[in-house]
């Protein structure tokens, strides 16, 4: 968003030619490499497609700083997407085999968080350090790179004993496997759960940014301080959601943050000036933080041993991140901006019906252990009967 003017002027795109180049073309490319790397995951050392993930990246980041033209910035991107969804899928992959899925994904959202607080940092030091957002990315890309050198030489992560050996079946075939997946529908339920998880995030950051500085008449300043302040949120709500994981279950955790959401959004939307916009983004961020590690536990463990094929899967939910902002800007523009971002509710309203839908039946509701022995039963079941017909 900060680099968006200097992109534009420089590779003369008007704002469609932006949306097109920077967003959809590139979130395309990415995920279907993405998916085609991560299915690795289940079959090749984890430590080394880190290492390659990182340096992708790397490269990616590179690239798009020494872009020559809007296509060559479009590639760099989806290269820089890809490996990143290859890095990050290896690294979930590690964390779900070695400990309890939804502890170690609320883990991984809190770090992220701290990610997200560090990024906007870095950047506006090389910016104030007279450098461009060029100068910026090949700063980033240089950490990528140590990071690649030192994932190369981390040792592999054990796995949790809880999870019985026979889950992961290194015989079965990449076509079985998905097959088998394929066919489970709680698997792209959650799925899409954690899909629609974009709406709290990037989306309701653009959105609020984007009220602030036209409806409520602030500086460029205090609009861009939304992001730290949802990012603030979502750090500590993912630390409470860390904290209350060994005492309180998943799915109750789940549908309190789901009942709470609609409350911080309706506070966002209401709020006339940025004295009250911004601690309501705050707590927005603290009660949507549970919900994309919770729902993507679910999904990993409706088919345990293939972390890999579960996250290419998910490539499929890019079309959320494509048609949202199209749908949300159509609504904007008809109806305005608060009237966009009440519509957001969709999110928590989406995980109401999940918790809803899945109230009785199969994993979800014990132990990451308990939801690994079922998921573990119905892959194998599945694949039996894919194996039986082949013959």
């Amino acid at each position: 968003m900060v680099a968006a003017p200097s992109l534009e002027q420089e590779h003369e795109l008007d704002h469609r030619g932006y949306t097109l180049f920077v967003f959809v073309l590139p979130l395309l490319l990415s995920a279907a490499l993405d998916a085609m790397l991560s299915v690795l995951c289940d079959w090749l050392p984890r430590p080394r497609l880190r290492a390659f993930g990182l340096a992708g990246l790397s490269l990616g980041l590179v690239l798009v700083a020494l872009a020559p033209s809007a296509g060559w910035l479009s590639c760099g991107l989806a290269l820089a997407g890809a490996a990143s969804g290859l890095s990050c899928s290896a690294a979930q992959a590690d964390l779900i085999a070695s400990q309890d899925g939804d502890l170690a994904l609320a883990r991984w959202a809190f770090f992220g968080g701290l990610g997200d607080l560090a990024s906007p940092l870095l950047v506006a030091a090389v910016l104030g350090l007279g450098g461009s957002y060029r100068g910026a990315l090949v700063v980033i890309a240089a950490f990528s790179a140590v990071q690649a050198l030192a994932a190369l030489r981390a040792p592999a992560v054990p796995a949790l004993e809880t999870v019985e050996p026979e889950v992961v079946e290194p015989e079965l075939s990449f076509t079985r496997a998905l097959r088998a997946a394929a066919g489970q529908r709680r698997l792209w339920l959650w799925l899409i759960g954690s899909g629609l998880c974009t709406l709290l995030d990037e989306i309701v950051l653009a959105l609020a940014t984007l009220r602030l500085r036209l409806d409520l008449g602030e500086s460029d300043a205090v609009a861009a301080s939304c992001g730290v302040v949802l990012s603030l949120g979502g750090t500590l709500g993912a630390a409470l959601t860390e904290r209350l994981l060994p005492r309180v279950p998943a799915r109750r955790l789940l549908l309190a943050s789901a009942l709470a959401c609609p409350c911080a959004l309706a506070l966002v939307v209401a709020s006339p000036s940025a004295g009250w916009l911004t601690p309501a983004l705050f707590l927005l961020g603290v009660t949507a933080a549970p919900h994309y590690p919770l729902l993507e536990a679910r999904a990993y463990a409706e088919l345990p041993g293939r972390p890999g094929l579960v996250r290419a899967l998910g490539q499929v939910t890019v079309l959320i991140d494509i048609l949202a902002p199209a749908a949300l800007g159509a609504i904007a523009q008809a109806f305005g901006l608060a009237a966009a971002l009440a519509a957001l509710v969709l999110q928590p309203l989406g995980v109401l019906a999940l918790l809803w839908g899945t109230r009785r039946r199969g994993p979800g509701s014990g132990s990451q252990r308990g939801r690994a022995r079922h998921g573990h039963e119905t892959a194998r079941q599945t694949l039996g009967r894919h194996s039986d017909s082949s013959r």
